[in-house]
């Protein structure tokens, strides 16, 4: 499922803390099926509580309202991220958060070769 309307983002940050619809509702004093309104795209939040899940979340409003596919706002003065630090600042889909693990339990030379193979298709896409 693409995370493409507010709905689908807020279901899939929901699920990655592990919340049911009714927990999430919970702890901002709703009710269970005024967030199934939301992610079924049916309603939106108020401005004010719009605000407060994108601050639980960690993400900006503009992710929230799909304005952006980038998570977090970006410091004017950023300080280089750690690979630990970039991969916690998006939301994977589970195919790529697999992807990723088995990459991380390879042997040096597969892994390599992983990078070989991702290097050999960036270069060739721009050559199109």
């Amino acid at each position: 499922m693409e995370n493409n309307t507010f709905g689908s983002r807020l279901k899939a940050l929901r699920i990655s803390k592990r919340l049911t619809q009714e927990n999430f509702a919970n702890l901002f004093y709703l009710n269970k099926s005024s967030i199934s309104k939301y992610e079924k795209d049916k309603n939106l939040p108020e401005n004010q509580l719009l605000i407060k899940i994108a601050d639980f979340f960690e993400v900006s409003v503009d992710y929230l309202l799909c304005r952006t596919d980038q998570p977090k706002l970006l410091p004017s003065n950023p300080k280089p991220m750690t690979c630990e630090e970039f991969l916690k600042s998006y939301v994977f889909s589970n195919e790529e958060v697999d992807s990723f693990s088995a990459y991380f339990s390879f042997p040096e030379s597969y892994k390599q070769e992983v990078l070989d193979f991702i290097n050999f298709k960036s270069t060739s896409g721009k050559q199109l």
